[in-house]
């Protein structure tokens, strides 16, 4: 079955109906709101992989963790495979751009620890563990300490973490955003690659336009706060990314050229705005 079928097939993997999200600010005695997001509509498909870019305090992480119900909106309705949810579950798996790692247990450790949770016999926990780190390279590492590891290791060991806790929808918090140039590009074939072979449906931040165009199905450009879907643009380049140069395809030139230019006008009119 194609996944053009399943997404015909099936309700959308995640689904945004009216989202709002304020916060109260202490600013001394006084206290003002500020409105995250406003009014959000969207809808993920099964096995889709999208991007999220957009000008800094445009509500990308906010947006993403009311996705994984770490907060609650003021309103609107979220679902996951038609369902509405109101608090994290099993079907869905935050990778923080800091890692997240415990830095006094091993990596295996680290990687057992949702599925302990859970109450998983400790064989059969550290059998998937052992199995997702595999696939990361990171067999060999088992045993040591985040401090031990590189940055990017530490990152292929919070994506082993999400892969084995059996999610289907990955929530990527600029999760490559802390780690060298290198690094980034070998992880983000590594996400590539286990995306299409584990068949996941990956909502990505970054704030990389370059990421943004190479990895996404469609990337989603918010307006700057409060949150808004400004506009989603679908990225037409065949897969598998990795077997050709993304960055010299016309169509890549092209999206990428689309976006920068709506952000730079949104930094040019922020900055108009702050100087009158």
């Amino acid at each position: 079955m194609t996944n053009a079928t399943i997404r015909n097939t099936h309700p959308p993997a995640i689904e945004l109906k009216g989202i709002r999200k304020s916060f109260v600010l202490s600013e001394g005695r006084n206290a003002r709101t500020v409105m995250a997001l406003d009014g959000i509509d969207l809808a993920i498909n099964q096995h889709e992989f999208v991007t999220i870019i957009g000008p800094s305090g445009c509500g990308k992480t906010t947006l993403l963790r009311v996705m994984a119900s770490l907060i609650l909106p003021d309103a609107g309705d979220v679902l996951v495979d038609g369902a509405p949810v109101s608090e994290p579950g099993t079907k869905r798996a935050m990778v923080f751009q800091t890692f997240g790692l415990f830095p006094w247990k091993t990596v295996i450790d680290n990687v057992t620890f949702p599925l302990m949770v859970r109450k998983l016999p400790a064989a059969k926990a550290r059998e998937i563990a052992m199995e997702h780190l595999v696939r990361v390279g990171l067999e060999k590492f088992v045993d040591a300490h985040p401090h031990q590891l590189s940055g990017g290791m530490q990152q292929r060991v919070g994506l082993s973490r999400a892969l084995a806790t059996g999610a289907d929808v990955l929530l990527m918090d600029e999760p490559f955003g802390a780690i060298d140039a290198q690094t980034r590009e070998f992880m983000q074939e590594e996400l590539m690659r286990i995306w299409q072979e584990e068949q996941k449906t990956v909502i990505f931040i970054t704030h990389d336009l370059d990421e943004a165009v190479m990895l996404a199905d469609r990337v989603l450009l918010m307006s700057r706060g409060p949150g808004r879907v400004r506009e989603i643009i679908d990225v037409d380049l065949p897969r598998p990314r990795t077997d050709y140069d993304v960055r010299v395809r016309k169509n890549f030139t092209e999206t990428r050229s689309h976006l920068w230019n709506l952000l730079r006008n949104d930094l040019v009119e922020q900055r108009a705005e702050e100087t009158t």
